[in-house]
């Protein structure tokens, strides 16, 4: 067992990233395929938001995320965008409750309830990518020295 979980703990980091920047990726191709299920929802929570163009550009930065999460380029900045993305979904269970059913929660609600998890992996992924560069910073200085 203790291999077992000394493996888990050596891939946890990397399988989380990559796995948030596949999800990333695929909502974002799919934003951008066929936008009108994101702009109907926007009309009825965040009207001002509710066209076409927004939410192409909102697949294209989940793709542009997604991508640099996978071949792992500017992890923790990368990761604070989709943490943004995220709580931006997540407003509209505080805005338009109607829409999520909140407390008994709608099919709309139990949908966007997910971005809860994503939004944990996003902030494990900036601390863990935060505190790598932070150990290599403290390496290079007692190199140094």
């Amino acid at each position: 067992m203790k291999i077992l979980f000394s493996f888990a703990e050596h891939v946890a980091g990397l399988l989380l990233r990559l796995s948030l920047g596949l999800v990333l990726l695929w909502i974002g191709l799919i934003h951008l395929i066929n936008p009108q299920p994101v702009v109907v929802l926007l009309s009825m929570s965040l009207p001002f938001l509710a066209f076409s163009v927004a939410v192409y550009v909102l697949g294209a930065l989940e793709i542009i995320a997604g991508i640099l999460l996978i071949v792992g380029l500017w992890v923790r900045y990368v990761a604070l965008l989709s943490l943004a993305l995220f709580a931006g979904t997540l407003t509209i269970f505080v805005i338009a409750p109607i829409v999520t059913g909140f407390p008994v929660l709608t099919q709309m609600g139990q949908f966007l309830l997910k971005d809860v998890v994503l939004a944990s992996a996003a902030i494990t992924v900036m601390a863990r990518d935060a505190a790598s560069h932070e150990a290599r910073r403290a390496q290079r200085t007692r190199s140094t020295a």
